[in-house]
């Protein structure tokens, strides 16, 4: 009874180090330069936004299309982005990666080739993936439309990361982010 106290602590360690499972979903149209992407976690949707790529802005829509937020490419918070994603990339565990795709030239011959040339494309990516991350579920999934003009493109993944790599990664990329920024600042 005088170790129960100690359940606290091995809980909180257990759950800090446990992986979490992301499941991410994003859609691109390239003819109106929207989409949609939608993040779950253990399947509870945490992000939905339609986004529009306008110039050198992306429009983000929630999902009930109440609240508008345009993010500038040009924005210093990308470089956060730059530095997080650089940080978390080789501490993740890919479970799977689909790929889907609607593709479509007008004709019959050039929409074939096309989707050919795509599927090499991806399935070679998928060979440099698979060689890095052997034990991840990959797949294509293709529709080619014969006689429309379209490209539509999907992607659903599921990753593993533990709580302490995503704190670990923010931390460090916020250091790295104020120094680049002390840096900009000194050279200006």
């Amino acid at each position: 009874m005088d170790a129960l106290y100690l359940l606290i602590p091995t809980f909180l360690i257990l759950l800090f180090l446990t992986p979490v499972i992301i499941q991410a979903k994003a859609t691109f149209n390239i003819q109106s330069k929207s989409g949609v992407l939608a993040i779950f976690i253990f399947g509870i949707k945490i992000i939905y936004y339609m986004y529009e790529i306008k110039g050198k802005t992306i429009v983000l829509k929630n999902q009930k299309e109440t609240k508008e937020t345009e993010l500038s490419i040009d924005n210093n918070d990308l470089i956060f982005v730059e530095f997080l994603v650089n940080q978390i990339k080789d501490k993740t565990r890919l479970k799977e990666l689909f790929v889907f795709y609607n593709l479509g030239a007008g004709d019959a011959f050039l929409s074939a080739m096309l989707g050919g040339l795509v599927n090499i494309a991806v399935l070679t990516f998928f060979t440099t993936l698979k060689s890095k991350k052997p034990t991840a579920s990959l797949g294509i999934y293709d529709t080619i439309s014969y006689n429309k003009t379209l490209f539509e493109i999907a992607l659903k993944t599921k990753i593993s990361i533990s709580l302490f790599d995503i704190a670990y990664s923010l931390f460090n990329s916020v250091i790295l982010t104020w120094k680049a920024k002390a840096k900009q600042k000194h050279n200006i």
